[in-house]
């Protein structure tokens, strides 16, 4: 399991994006609490199918769950077609969001890197 949390900045203390296709970044977050890096999400300004784009990218990262406070009606399908388990009504820091999920994170250093 590799989790994708839609997030407000690089770090596992920083707040859960409200909305997933907005999100400044990304935290990839493994099952088993270590975090494997962190993303600005390129596709935060386009103007059509940033969802499917963004689906795109979290898959070729081996996401197969993403966390944020809400996802359009779009992105829900998308995310569903890609197989990712979605869970929306996510809020606070990156770090309780993960632990909600049953998975301590390891650590507090993120390696950034590119989308």
């Amino acid at each position: 399991m590799l989790f994708a949390v839609a997030a407000q900045g690089p770090m596992p203390d920083s707040l859960v994006e409200p909305v997933f296709g907005r999100a400044d970044w990304f935290i990839l977050v493994a099952e088993d609490g270590h975090i494997s890096g962190a993303f600005r999400n390129p596709h935060r300004d386009d103007r059509e199918a940033a969802g499917q784009r963004l689906v795109a990218l979290l898959a070729a990262h081996g996401v197969t769950h993403v966390l944020c406070g809400e996802c359009g009606s779009k992105a829900r399908i998308v995310l569903a077609d890609a197989g990712m388990t979605l869970a929306v009504g996510v809020g606070g820091t990156v770090r309780d969001a993960i632990l909600r999920q049953g998975v301590v994170v390891a650590g507090g250093q993120v390696g950034a890197f590119s989308g």
